[in-house]
């Protein structure tokens, strides 16, 4: 009979997918708080987020790319990709750090908000399409006397000037906060607690933001 009961017993509830999230994040986080935690589990779409977010990004300055005499080729493009890639990793860090911190072990941070990273990829897909299809921004002639450096500061403000670098980071900004929008609704289901839901989504949500400005800081510095 103990053989049976046993045989018998249910498997613990399936976790949903990440792109889940997209279709109801209600329903997905009561889904997932049904499931066994697992810190690692959407570490998948972070580090897809991430490559992405590095792709972005190279193809954005990549007019700049050489200018002056400063060297170009692969090395430099993969170079601005990874440090983006790293940045974005690193501010996931801090936000399942400090969630943590603030919406306590019940909140499973590192889960809620490595599952909030699903928004991003097609955002940053959609802006790799267009950076590939539309033509790069103009860049100003320079003077013969100009020194390289400011050569690619003068072709930085103008890549940061065009309409897709303000779109590329207007979108970035404007998912980051989705995110912890998306990360209070996951708190609240797994603390039952409005408090602690919040501490545990404005804990990180400034240095994250700031940690944003710092990836787009070339392209930023370019229009002062």
């Amino acid at each position: 009979m103990a053989r049976r009961d046993r045989s018998s017993t249910p498997p613990p509830p399936q976790a949903p997918l990440p792109a889940e999230l997209l279709g109801g994040p209600g329903a997905f986080f009561g889904r997932l708080a049904a499931s066994e935690p697992r810190a690692w589990r959407y570490v998948a779409p972070v580090l897809l987020a991430a490559a992405l977010s590095g792709v972005v990004y190279a193809l954005l300055v990549r007019p700049s790319v050489g200018l002056g005499g400063s060297g170009g080729g692969f090395l430099v493009h993969a170079t601005n990709a990874f440090g983006t890639f790293f940045l974005t990793v690193f501010g996931y860090g801090l936000m399942a750090g400090l969630g943590f911190l603030g919406a306590g072990r019940e909140g499973r941070a590192a889960e809620v908000y490595g599952a909030t990273f699903a928004l991003l990829p097609p955002l940053y897909l959609l802006l790799v399409v267009l950076l590939l299809v539309l033509p790069a921004p103009e860049l100003p002639s320079a003077a013969s006397s100009a020194t390289t450096f400011d050569v690619q500061r003068a072709a930085l403000r103008a890549v940061g000037q065009s309409p897709l670098s303000r779109a590329a980071v207007a979108l970035t900004m404007l998912g980051t906060v989705a995110q912890f929008v998306l990360a209070y609704r996951g708190f609240r289901t797994f603390t039952g607690s409005r408090r602690r839901a919040l501490t545990g989504t404005l804990s990180p949500f400034v240095p994250v933001l700031l940690l944003t400005v710092i990836g787009f800081g070339p392209l930023l510095a370019g229009l002062f």
